[in-house]
């Protein structure tokens, strides 16, 4: 649920009308900055809109125009119309019939029940996959765990750590063996995946994020299945909880979650993963 790292980009506003068609420039440099060769044309345009939403350039309420990012972009409508759908599903738009999609509300409530739900999912995914992972498969997760390590301990690219991390969790899930259980847990990992993604900006949270992948890699590898399910399960929960808790206790905003005190860079959301 990359990341991020938007280094020394230039804080603009982005507002209905002609403010917004200024905004979209941002929006455009912004993407590019975090974009890979495979990217395709919806994620770049999704991932635009959705950094715009947490650094608070796209405030709630705010309506989305299909034109003017087709025009920004370069592309089409259509993967335009994917990127609002994909936003919308997750929950960060908010789309009625007839008319345009606009920013939505933060639900610090909705919020905590998604990631709860989660937690249980996967912490019950590790439970499996700690008894069904073969041992080159075990080794391979502590492979991509390590991985991850050296990259955060040389302050190596956040992007390669995220894709690093996306696939600490896709192995569990997979290794779990239960195809039920596996599309029902990606089903819900697509709606906190954004949420997931800029929890990290909470103070401390990456440091965190590698410790608790540490304490996992360590449960499954030794065939503990009882600790790989709390380890994974508090994880997850953790993740939910951290950004609940740092956003009702500065009473954060989108924008004001990102420029708050105590998160790293101002400028540059982190991802967690």
């Amino acid at each position: 649920y990359t990341l991020c790292m938007y280094r020394q980009a230039k804080r603009l506003r982005i507002l209905v009308g002609k403010e917004l068609a200024h905004g979209c420039c941002s929006l455009k440099r912004d993407a590019r900055m975090t974009s890979k060769p495979n990217t395709t044309q919806a994620a770049l345009v999704r991932r635009g809109i959705e950094q715009s939403i947490f650094n608070g350039d796209l405030a709630p309420g705010t309506a989305i125009e299909e034109g003017r990012l087709a025009s920004v972009y370069g592309v089409s409508r259509t993967p335009v119309r994917e990127a609002i759908a994909n936003l919308v599903q997750v929950g960060l738009l908010t789309k009625l019939a007839h008319r345009r999609a606009v920013v939505s509300q933060l639900d610090p409530g909705n919020l905590l029940e998604l990631f709860e739900a989660l937690a249980e999912m996967e912490g019950l995914a590790a439970k499996l996959a700690t008894i069904r992972m073969s041992p080159s498969e075990k080794t391979a997760l502590l492979d991509i765990h390590n991985q991850a390590a050296d990259i955060l301990n040389t302050d190596g690219d956040i992007n390669d750590y995220a894709a690093l991390g996306e696939r600490f969790h896709q192995s569990v899930l997979e290794g779990c063996r239960n195809r039920v259980l596996i599309e029902a847990t990606a089903a819900l990992s697509v709606r906190v995946y954004p949420y997931r993604r800029y929890q990290i900006a909470v103070p401390e949270r990456l440091q965190g994020n590698q410790r608790d992948h540490q304490v996992i890699v360590d449960a499954i590898t030794s065939g503990d299945s009882g600790a790989a399910y709390d380890a994974m399960r508090g994880h997850t929960a953790e993740q939910g909880d951290a950004l609940v808790r740092f956003i009702l206790l500065n009473k954060a905003s989108h924008k004001e979650l990102h420029r708050s005190p105590g998160v790293i860079g101002a400028a540059e959301p982190r991802i967690a993963v």
